[in-house]
């Protein structure tokens, strides 16, 4: 009578199973690159508020207009990751009132995973020549009654309007400054409204 030979051949292939397993890379690295927004139309009207991609956020205080220009400056997270997006404005439609149908158009991004948008972050920033849409990162804050002062900051981006993109610039006259009781009030006011039951 022969002996049946299963169990080493069954060991071996748990062998080359867990083999396998310990190679394969974790799943952190399988995920691709960050995706990009560049080019992306966003919407915006009285009704539906801004339409922004479904993964990212903004604040009211993470936007900036440039004066004499059809740009804005955003700091805004998407898939976790904070980003700043200098965008064109234009106004689509004017409906009833004063309000109007927009439609924006990011035309430069920087990706800032290691940096928290609204906190290390910032746009709410001027120049020494009074200029809105510098934004520091690295960002560190001093209190000053009930604001917030920028005490530091590893740098900052300005807004090259001829070339419409961004690019690095020195701290030298950069001042910030933030309001944490109008941030948490424009932040309730976005939340929806709860119906009653």
């Amino acid at each position: 009578m022969k002996r049946r030979r299963t169990a080493p051949t069954l060991d071996l292939a748990v062998w080359v199973i867990v083999a396998g397993l310990l190679a394969a890379p974790p799943p952190s690295a399988a995920t691709g690159p960050v995706p990009s927004y560049l080019g992306r139309p966003i919407y915006s009207d009285p009704v539906n508020g801004l339409q922004l991609p479904p993964t990212c956020v903004i604040e009211p205080d993470w936007r900036a207009r440039l004066s004499g220009a059809d740009l804005e400056v955003w700091v805004l997270s998407c898939d976790s990751v904070a980003r700043v997006w200098l965008v064109t404005r234009q106004i689509v439609e004017m409906l009833a009132g004063r309000g109007a149908r927009l439609r924006f158009e990011v035309v430069d991004e920087r990706t800032l995973p290691d940096e928290t948008a609204g906190e290390s972050l910032s746009v709410q920033c001027t120049s020494a020549d009074d200029d809105y849409g510098r934004v520091v990162r690295g960002a560190r804050w001093r209190s000053a009654g009930r604001e917030l002062r920028l005490a530091g900051a590893l740098g900052a981006l300005r807004v090259d309007v001829a070339h419409r993109r961004l690019v690095d610039t020195d701290l030298a006259g950069v001042d910030c400054v933030r309001f944490p009781d109008r941030e948490a009030m424009m932040r309730k006011l976005q939340q929806p409204e709860r119906s009653p039951r």
